[in-house]
């Protein structure tokens, strides 16, 4: 029998009043509404969320009171067929025409003064580019942190490599949506094919998530509109909050990327780069103790509040004219050092630097020799992932240096710093592969400390794709600020495999849930020689000009 923990609705708390709003169709949504003052008409803050408006995990009562506090109404839903709401649980489905017309509701209340705003993380911070695509006039301004339109997606890029998909978009429709509540259980990932490491719990519950079994019928109809529409849409000013250690921001930064470039959104656009991973566990309490773990700790979140909220809340009040002066249009966080700001990201005066791949090295030369690096991809042995939950990769940040002496690993680590040394901006990889059309590379940029120790800096990932094949293979490590002290040195690891985080690799037109694990086979790396081809990149290059083309949306 599986441990399974099912998690209904909190008790409603006693200074919210709960509202049914109506949408289109007649379905009604549960709405928990919190004011400053019920006879007063004031700007309200919207959230809707799949995660329960009156539960322990999002403490959404916290939230409400600490924006009350701060003069505004506040508004937070629960999400179509989620919790105490009507309709039929479905991810991404309908929340543009609901945001809309949840927004609408609003705005004819006695205690709307016609603005309202929307903040929320994850989920809940996709709920507000949603409701940006709908197009209503009375929202004037968002707050999407660890977020983006694209959110659970399996991205397409132009050059013929995709990223690689993540476990936890059908993990999270084996918890999160089955029905209207939650349920909380760990899968065996050690079961093949992969796909039956989630059926013991559909067996042992009795029913089953229609949005999981849509995932293998074709054309999933559970996914968010695309990013063009966001682009195409009215612009919106939005503050974008992206975690350096958050494996959903390839989805944050996939929006930036394509908001920048569009100029009607990149004069609203505003961003805050926090090193944070997707639970919001900080990377200064890493790995988190007791003392500071928000989920289980009300001293704790009573301690993050401030730093959770107080960003958008001075977002918001430049926005409605509540004061004078907008904030920075960048704000990053650098690792291990202070704040910046900056008018542009990445920073104009970003230091550049790139290090050429070599035999166990990474050189600031390229090797006048070509070399051969080759490693077996086992798929019966793949690559641990970096920690046990992908979303709170802080909270037991642990040491990666035993990884890097798998065979099935390369490492490549650079001269110790002489001194402090900020490495801010685009991180790119370009590797010169001889892999087949399908194979995966996976890449993790580490710091590594005078003792031995490695610990993640970022990473990514790329499905090679039939015209990289035999050729050159970009990988987006997404970007960072973050200071490497005297002492320590860069490090790279290229594998094959992130596992359970991400799928395994498997044949072109084969199914990686469905496919049971094939034979070892060997993956070769060519560093330096003519074309010195192999070569990382921090602060330089964007990934759309490496790469010649964008994203392809779903």
């Amino acid at each position: 029998m599986l441990n399974v923990t099912h998690v209904g609705p909190g008790p409603l708390p006693q200074d919210a009043r709960q509202v049914m709003v109506p949408m289109r169709d007649g379905v009604l949504l549960a709405a928990d509404l919190y004011t400053v003052d019920a006879d007063r008409a004031d700007a309200v803050i919207l959230v809707r969320l799949p995660y329960d408006k009156d539960g322990a995990y999002c403490f959404m009562p916290e939230v409400s009171r600490y924006f009350t506090a701060h003069g505004y109404h506040v508004l937070v839903q629960d999400v179509r067929g989620k919790y105490r709401s009507e309709g039929v649980t479905e991810f991404a489905r309908h929340e543009p025409d609901d945001g809309y017309d949840t927004i609408q509701w609003i705005t004819e209340q006695p205690w709307c003064d016609g603005s309202v705003v929307m903040w929320g993380d994850s989920y809940y911070g996709y709920t507000t580019i949603a409701a940006a695509i709908s197009g209503h006039p009375a929202l004037k301004a968002i707050s999407p942190r660890v977020t983006g339109s694209q959110l659970a997606m399996t991205l397409q890029y132009g050059d013929g490599t995709g990223d690689v998909e993540q476990t936890t978009r059908k993990g999270y429709f084996a918890t999160h949506y089955v029905d209207a509540d939650h349920y909380e259980w760990e899968p065996d990932w050690s079961v093949r094919p992969l796909r039956d490491a989630l059926e013991p719990f559909f067996d042992q519950l009795g029913k089953r998530s229609a949005n999981f079994d849509a995932e293998f019928t074709g054309k999933s109809p559970f996914v968010p509109r695309p990013v063009r529409d966001l682009a195409g849409s009215t612009p919106v000013p939005a503050l974008y909050t992206i975690g350096w250690f958050d494996n959903c921001a390839i989805w944050s930064w996939t929006d930036v990327r394509a908001l920048q470039r569009t100029p009607a959104w990149a004069e609203h656009l505003y961003l805050r780069l926090e090193a944070v991973d997707h639970e919001n566990y900080w990377l200064g309490h890493a790995p988190v103790g007791p003392e500071h773990d928000h989920s289980t700790d009300p001293a704790a979140r009573e301690e993050m509040l401030p730093r959770y909220l107080d960003p958008s809340i001075e977002f918001f009040n430049a926005i409605l004219g509540r004061c004078t002066d907008l904030p920075p249009r960048v704000r990053y966080e650098v690792c291990h050092g202070d704040w910046r700001t900056s008018t542009t990201w990445p920073p104009p005066k970003a230091t550049q630097y790139e290090y050429h791949l070599a035999p166990d090295s990474l050189s600031t030369k390229p090797p006048a020799e070509e070399s051969r690096l080759a490693w077996t991809h086992d798929p019966s042995d793949l690559v641990p992932s970096a920690g046990a939950n992908p979303f709170a990769m802080l909270f037991d940040r642990s040491d990666l240096a035993p990884v890097g002496k798998r065979d099935d690993v390369l490492r490549f680590a650079a001269a110790a710093a002489e001194e402090e040394t900020d490495l801010v901006g685009a991180v790119t990889l370009t590797l010169r592969l001889k892999a087949p059309e399908g194979a995966t590379v996976h890449a993790r940029l580490l710091d590594l400390n005078p003792d031995g120790e490695a610990y993640l800096i970022t990473y990514g990932q790329a499905r090679l794709g039939p015209e990289t094949k035999g050729g050159l293979t970009v990988v987006d490590l997404q970007s960072v600020a973050y200071r490497l002290r005297a002492g320590h040195r860069v490090a790279l690891d290229v594998m094959s495999s992130n596992f359970p985080d991400y799928v395994p690799e498997a044949a072109p037109g084969t199914d990686p849930w469905t496919t049971l694990p094939g034979q070892p086979v060997t993956r070769e790396l060519f560093t330096g020689g003519p074309t010195a081809a192999s070569c990382l990149r921090i602060g330089s290059a964007s990934i759309d000009s490496l790469r010649r083309t964008g994203i392809t949306a779903p």
